[in-house]
């Protein structure tokens, strides 16, 4: 078994946790997002979305971090990520339909705060060909954006809403289960750490303020030995400081667009 990955992207995190929960062992071959690897051309061969992660397993290439961690799901039974009765399964699938859908949005969060500073230090036309390089135009045009605007782009207010909305949801859940799909830890709950942890790190505190069901289970997570082996042992530290003080100087101005 071998992925391909990045330390700090967050599929590439959910799959890692997902790994780490059943005890899997692979081999690590890690893709430098910022220095545009996903888009050479052999790795495109693997992955042709040209994102991160790609799992190989017995000749194998598995693609879409939600779909890896099913098929680790099925290939891998023991232990169990999802439950055996059908109705809490389609629960736990909504779950991870409805993070999917918040992926967009954490990557429109994550450039206009965090990795913004670093790339307007670059000389103009490597970022260009980072962007340009993006496959789908849809998604190369809010890259444009969001790395042209930051916070002001006019898809942030969006994009925190989004945040909100589902931030919101799991804490109604998680105030009367421990996670999200019930009693036990699940791929759902596997899917949003990453998300909860990227938040944080981008200081957009408003989102796990007051909600009490949230933070708890948000503790809950950080204190699996999979989450050390998984998430934090592969953290940049320096990254992540850098997301932290990009926070930071942005605040004032997410507190405005927020209340607008």
């Amino acid at each position: 078994m071998k992925l391909y990955h990045a330390p700090i992207s967050t599929c590439s995190q959910k799959v890692r946790l997902v790994l780490a929960e059943k005890g899997l062992d692979y081999d690590s071959e890690f893709i430098d997002l910022q220095k545009g690897e996903q888009f050479a051309p052999e790795y495109l061969a693997k992955n042709p979305s040209g994102v991160v992660p790609t799992l190989e397993d017995g000749g194998k290439l598995l693609v879409e971090s939600t779909l890896i961690n099913e098929y680790l799901e099925d290939a891998y039974p023991v232990p169990r990520l999802a439950p055996e009765d059908p109705a809490a399964r389609h629960a736990m699938r909504l779950w991870t339909k409805k993070i999917d859908e918040l992926h967009p949005a954490c990557g429109i969060a994550t450039y206009a705060i965090g990795v913004r500073p670093g790339l307007l230090r670059r000389p103009p036309e490597e970022v260009d060909a980072l962007v340009n390089a993006i496959p789908d135009p849809a998604r190369r045009a809010v890259r444009r954006s969001v790395v042209d605007h930051g916070v002001e782009a006019p898809e942030f207010a969006g994009a925190h809403a989004a945040h909100e909305k589902l931030f919101g949801l799991a804490d109604q859940v998680l105030r009367d289960t421990p996670y999200l799909a019930g009693d036990a830890l699940t791929l759902a709950d596997a899917a949003f750490l990453p998300y909860v942890l990227r938040a944080d790190h981008l200081n957009l505190s408003s989102l796990l303020e007051g909600r009490a069901g949230l933070t708890a289970w948000y503790q809950r997570m950080q204190e699996r030995p999979s989450y050390q082996s998984a998430v934090a042992d592969y953290l940049p530290e320096p990254a992540v400081a850098a997301f932290r003080r990009a926070g930071e100087a942005v605040a004032d101005s997410v507190a405005r667009i927020v209340a607008s």
